[in-house]
């Protein structure tokens, strides 16, 4: 019975740490948590958003502002690991970088 248990708690846990094609989650921030101010949009989008995929889907999108926050909200929610200021940073940068 223990090590039933053992092996099943091993099962969730490696469930809930898989993300994104069982790619390990990247380290978990609190949500209220400041964005270090060594990254900036464009780093953040070539760091966090191509753990899952490439940056030419990225690039190939043309959206407006409101899109792309409604792209990054929706991103988190699937797992993207983005506090709020860096989700800020994001935005600001895809709607430059990428706009309707």
């Amino acid at each position: 019975m223990k090590r039933q248990l053992v092996i099943l708690t091993l099962v969730i846990a490696s469930l809930v740490s898989v993300q994104c094609g069982g790619s390990p989650p990247a380290t978990v921030v609190p949500a209220t948590e400041e964005a270090p101010a060594m990254l900036d949009g464009q780093s953040l989008v070539e760091e966090r958003c191509t753990q899952c995929h490439d940056l030419g889907r990225v690039e190939a999108a043309k959206k407006t502002e409101g899109e792309w926050k409604a792209t990054v909200e929706r991103m988190v929610g699937k797992g993207a690991q983005l506090v709020l200021a860096e989700q800020e940073l994001v935005i600001k940068y895809l709607t430059e970088a990428y706009p309707q």
